[in-house]
């Protein structure tokens, strides 16, 4: 079978620890600290925490035991890691043209016939993004997207990967386990077999071989890495009817309640975060616990409307959970799923509405409302309301 070499040039471009990244953005004087946002695990974390091996699934304790007192612990703040997403991808539009929004901290952009030198290019863009925006990312350039996403990872935090040398690139292959192709755990690395345990044996598979065991999905990985620009992005401005996101052990696989649970939190983390992006609400939760046996334990929940409550949604998880799960079956995948999605457009709150992680709480105008009602009564607010519509002047008692 002959394919086509590709004859364009692809630029990835991922920011590094983004929800910690945006935590020292918003408050500099966490900058080279260890930075760690969590929701009962630990959801994002600084390099500095990172080298330490506190990373993305960390249990709170283990953190705590590696580092005490040093640890710096934020809740996730998803409307201000929104706002920073919108302000970097607004500003690379803008310096690059269009380009393929894949998450709300990577894309990807063409920039075939860029006149001058790519690892110029690299280095410019990454140095005045961090300038300009204060986030640092890395830049991986290749003539495939799975390519460049890969070549990213090769030279993070803060760095950038040229190549399009067929030799020099085989040889990377070579020290890359297989499970550093992108989606490839999905799947579950074993399918492919014990021999191939590197993306080098991958790379030289048979085509037929490859589709075979993996479908389309697998085989689309194989062209990019062949140089074949063969796999297209999720276009973010079509609305998806669903929302999957999953994690393989692979040779990890366990009976673990507490590592079940601890897997499906980050897949929630990913989900919920794609759907916050892609202004969506839910109505059904799902979760997926896949067998040693590669037999399916699968259960869902209507919530009844749609919404995008985050306690309700990991409440629902834990429920799900507790229903799939079998004492003694060792399990290889789990996964969230977010079904019956309806797009939405965020409203505007009342001075009377609860706050949420969602909505900015104003708490001016909350202790403000509290001194009126502490010194006038609970009714106050309503009686101005009344008199403000009978055209009777509430008089001013102090200022807000």
């Amino acid at each position: 079978m002959i394919f086509h070499t590709s004859k364009h040039i692809f630029a990835h471009i991922d920011c590094n620890s983004f929800y910690a990244s945006c935590e020292v953005l918003r408050d500099p004087n966490l900058k080279g600290k260890y930075v760690a946002v969590w929701d009962q695990i630990i959801i994002a974390a600084s390099y500095e925490c990172k080298r330490l091996g506190i990373k993305v699934g960390t249990p709170i304790w283990e953190a705590k035991r590696i580092l005490g007192k040093k640890l710096i612990l934020k809740n996730p703040d998803h409307s201000w890691y929104r706002q920073v997403s919108e302000r970097l991808m607004t500003y690379l539009s803008g310096r690059l043209g269009k380009v393929e929004i894949f998450s709300i901290d990577e894309l990807f952009v063409e920039i075939t016939g860029m006149s001058g030198n790519y690892e110029e290019f690299a280095e410019t863009i990454k140095n005045e993004i961090y300038r300009d925006i204060w986030i640092p990312v890395s830049v991986g350039i290749a003539n495939t997207r799975i390519r460049a996403k890969m070549f990213w990872d090769l030279r993070k935090p803060f760095g950038s990967f040229v190549e399009f040398d067929t030799n020099e690139i085989e040889e990377v292959f070579k020290t890359l386990a297989v499970t550093e192709i992108p989606y490839i755990a999905k799947w579950n690395s074993a399918r492919l077999g014990s021999r191939i345990e590197t993306v080098y044996d991958f790379y030289k598979m048979e085509w037929m071989a490859v589709s075979k065991l993996l479908g389309r999905n697998g085989s689309v990985l194989w062209l990019e890495l062949h140089w074949v620009d063969s796999w297209i992005p999720h276009d973010t401005e079509k609305k998806r009817k669903s929302i999957v996101c999953t994690r393989s052990f692979n040779h990890g696989m366990t009976d673990n309640k507490t590592t079940l649970w601890n897997a499906l939190l980050s897949n929630f983390e990913r989900a919920y975060e794609t759907m916050l992006a892609e202004k969506q609400w839910a109505r059904i939760i799902g979760v997926i616990l896949r067998t040693k046996e590669f037999t399916y334990s699968n259960r869902s929940l209507d919530m009844g409307d749609v919404n995008i409550d985050r306690t309700l949604m990991i409440e629902s998880i834990k429920h799900l959970l507790n229903e799939a799960y079998s004492h003694g079956v060792i399990y290889r995948t789990t996964g969230v799923t977010f079904m019956g999605l309806t797009s939405f457009t965020p409203k505007q709150l009342s001075l009377f509405d609860i706050p949420d992680k969602v909505h900015v709480h104003n708490e001016k105008i909350s202790n403000a409302l509290s001194k009126l009602k502490t010194r006038f009564g609970e009714n106050i607010i309503s009686q101005g309301m009344i008199r403000k519509n009978t055209k009777q002047e509430l008089p001013v008692m102090f200022e807000v």
